[in-house]
């Protein structure tokens, strides 16, 4: 059993590939969202003020992107967090450099194809820093 400060124990609460948040807009089953400081996937539909399961994994997925957005295998996409409506990152929120506000958000297997579908590994544990 791991210990905590002055040997405080710790509990194991889940198993971190989803994270219960707080809708502040209505979000549809397997859309990309920005909550609570996550950006996921939603893991079904909500409404505002339903708390729901945001898929915050590291399993690869299917993700459409803008298509103004190249994305060639192995970059890093991230979501900018100040440019959301609702719990939607707009297209702007996209974006292949680390820039102050964006969260990593997934890593491309694949690079985006003509229907702007890229393949890519959810990057877990992308909490923004307070």
């Amino acid at each position: 059993m791991a210990t905590t400060v002055a040997g405080k124990p710790t509990f194991f609460e889940s198993d971190g590939k989803a994270v219960n948040v707080l809708l502040t807009a209505t979000v549809k089953k397997g859309a990309v969202i920005v909550v609570d400081g996550w950006a996921g996937i939603a893991g079904e539909d909500g409404a505002s003020g339903d708390t729901i399961a945001l898929i915050a994994d590291d399993r690869e997925h299917q993700f459409i992107v803008p298509a103004g957005l190249a994305v060639a295998k192995g970059a890093i996409v991230y979501i900018t967090v100040g440019t959301v409506t609702g719990n939607y990152p707009n297209d702007e929120a996209y974006v292949t450099a680390a820039a102050g506000g964006a969260v990593a958000f997934f890593k491309a297997t694949a690079a985006k194809d003509a229907n702007n579908m890229v393949t890519g590994i959810l990057l877990a544990h992308n909490a923004l820093a307070s």
